[in-house]
């Protein structure tokens, strides 16, 4: 009981760097950069160093949050197996692992250098993912067996 409610615990704790780091650089650091670095290149520089650093972080929350999840889903009484979606908690549960593996996606895509433009657009489709999958997170927390 202990270790399921640590891992819970440090499952929470993934998703809010992720998706809170995220929305730390959509909705903070933004707003600052543009006021802090007139020029627009110095600015994009930095910004394009900061979502660098970020997705090393990200990436592991996101290997955090692929261990705890695993371990959470194979003990709740509602998984049957994988490849079972007989039950709303299952279909909902598969609906957040494809939001999860989209989320993989733009973090590797976030790993090269892109023009600034198309970096700061997956930036804020990796938020709009994550919180997506929070949304689906509830629903799930909710089903019913």
């Amino acid at each position: 009981m202990l270790f399921e409610g640590l891992g819970n615990a440090i499952h929470l704790i993934a998703a809010v760097v992720l998706v809170g780091g995220l929305l730390v650089l959509v909705a903070g650091l933004r707003p600052a950069f543009t006021r802090a670095f007139p020029s627009e290149m110095e600015r994009e520089r930095v910004l394009s160093a900061v979502h660098r650093r970020f997705v090393v972080l990200a990436g592991v929350a996101a290997v955090i949050l692929l261990a705890t999840g695993f371990m959470m889903m194979t003990q709740n009484q509602q998984f049957h197996g994988f490849g079972h979606y007989d039950n709303a908690w299952s279909k909902l549960l598969l609906a957040k692992h494809v939001l999860f593996v989209g989320m993989i996606v733009l973090l590797v895509l976030l790993r090269s250098p892109r023009p600034v433009k198309i970096e700061n657009d997956l930036v804020e489709l990796a938020l709009l993912v994550g919180v997506a999958i929070l949304a689906v997170t509830g629903f799930l927390t909710a089903a019913k067996p």
